[in-house]
């Protein structure tokens, strides 16, 4: 073989090793961002099977208020078109390289609003480093919301009603979590909801037609998480254990349609 020829293969691997560095260390779990851009991942989740209905709660509290709203159980959204709502897809890759359009626009907060006796909305994600929860009382009555997240601060925040200065309020995570975590109020039991705090943006919640987007991407091999409350980590035939890996390109990266059957949405 030509001393050329080994010059070539010498820096293709060269730049194999570069695409998988970070700040002077490689490794499996981490990726950055190569000199052509960024990647979106998309897709699409899909119920395979009748749309269920959704059961109405028990409304048992604060009656003259909260018994005026049609409050259904949240916890399985399927639209009529078969897609599945609530879906979290999140980066577990560690330590990503973060587009810098990113960081530049971050809102401060992300809301979390008590609204005709539900929690809305039902699921979230926040960049724990850069965002605060804020928290808002809407109702004329008294909420609570009440979350512990693990190896975190637990908490209980009353918020009376408005225009009570109280009724608003900021909560900061202080580490990341592997899965989302519960928050519950105190006082109506049926209220429900999840929030998801990670160390990146690259996270996203399947909108009510079953459609996601998580936005410029590092290129590069990196791994994902599947979520939903009814099970937990979420299988399909494509996501053992809730995982899967894709190697980002710029531009769209399009998962397709995601099916999941009803009994993937049970627990054993």
């Amino acid at each position: 073989m030509s001393n050329t020829l080994n010059r070539r293969r010498f820096m293709k691997q060269s730049a194999a090793m570069a695409a998988v560095t970070v700040g002077g260390l490689a490794g499996p779990g981490m990726a950055r961002a190569e000199e052509d851009g960024w990647g979106d991942l998309v897709g699409r989740f899909i119920y395979d099977g009748k749309p269920p209905r959704r059961k109405k709660l028990e409304v048992d509290v604060d009656v003259d208020c909260c018994g005026k709203f049609d409050i259904r159980d949240e916890s399985l959204m399927v639209d009529q078109q078969g897609g599945l709502g609530n879906v979290f897809v999140y980066l577990r890759t560690r330590r990503p390289s973060i587009c810098p359009e990113l960081e530049e626009s971050v809102e401060e907060s992300v809301l979390l609003d008590n609204l005709d006796c539900i929690f809305v909305p039902h699921c979230m994600t926040i960049w724990r480093a850069k965002q605060k929860l804020h928290i808002v009382n809407s109702d004329p009555v008294a909420q609570t919301v009440a979350f512990s997240p693990l190896g975190d601060v637990p908490a209980n925040i009353v918020l009376p009603p408005p225009p009570h200065k109280a009724s608003k309020a900021d909560w900061e995570f202080r580490r990341a979590q592997r899965a989302p975590v519960a928050v519950k109020c105190n006082y109506h039991p049926w209220e429900s909801a999840y929030v998801l705090p990670l160390d990146s943006p690259y996270a996203a919640v399947s909108t009510a037609d079953g459609t996601f987007r998580i936005p410029k991407l590092p290129v590069g091999k990196v791994e994902f998480q599947l979520w939903h409350e009814k099970v937990g980590y979420l299988n399909t035939p494509k996501t053992p254990k809730g995982r899967f890996s894709m190697t980002i390109r710029p531009g769209d990266n399009d998962m397709g349609t995601i099916k999941v059957a009803p009994a993937s949405l049970e627990k054993k």
